[in-house]
């Protein structure tokens, strides 16, 4: 498969995305938003496995056995899959860097409010089943806890590791997939010249 036409496919579908997020973004909140970016890369994949799946067909790229068009076919969604954990990145910590710590200090803000004082957590325990309460440290040590973990959720690195494991995943299920129905269900042969 060439390479310049798995590049350029790519970065035009990760272009769409940036689009997407872009006019998204003023009408749709953000939890909904990363929910609706999720849905753009997986229809992004599906198509860049459909896309190459019938170029390998009609153009004889195929390798003739399940695990050579696994491996072509991995080759376009792992290339997406790495582009759009970067996107995922960029548009969170990048461009809409100011979002992302406006929904961080939420957060934080939700935190420090059940944990200002022992009367507050207290509330809040009692919103909790009663083997939970039990099990729950003191005030000071949940408010530590949770908003290091927000602040670990909310970071960089995570996003960009979830995101790209996540697409990994979707990559390559897809791919074997659209491998085994082209050999199995379709039956297509190695090409013959």
């Amino acid at each position: 498969m060439p390479r310049a036409k798995t590049l350029a496919s790519c970065l035009a579908l990760i272009a769409g995305y940036v689009l997407f997020k872009a006019v998204s973004s003023e009408w749709v909140l953000a939890e909904r938003a990363v929910a609706l970016g999720g849905m753009y890369h997986w229809t992004a994949l599906v198509t860049l496995v459909v896309g190459w799946s019938v170029a390998m067909v009609r153009q004889g790229w195929s390798a003739g056995s399940w695990v050579g068009d696994v491996k072509q076919l991995l080759q376009p969604t792992f290339t997406y899959a790495l582009l759009a954990a970067v996107a995922v990145y960029g548009w969170n910590h990048v461009w809409a860097k100011e979002s992302t710590e406006l929904r961080k200090s939420i957060r934080i803000a939700q935190v420090e409010e059940f944990t200002k004082s022992d009367a507050a957590f207290e509330d809040y325990l009692l919103t909790l089943p009663l083997g939970q309460r039990d099990a729950m440290p003191d005030r000071e040590t949940v408010r530590t806890q949770a908003i290091s973990q927000v602040e670990w959720m909310m970071s960089g690195g995570v996003t960009f590791a979830l995101s790209l494991l996540m697409y990994i995943f979707a990559a390559a299920l897809l791919s074997a997939v659209a491998s085994l129905l082209l050999h199995q269900i379709w039956g297509i042969r190695p090409f013959q010249g």
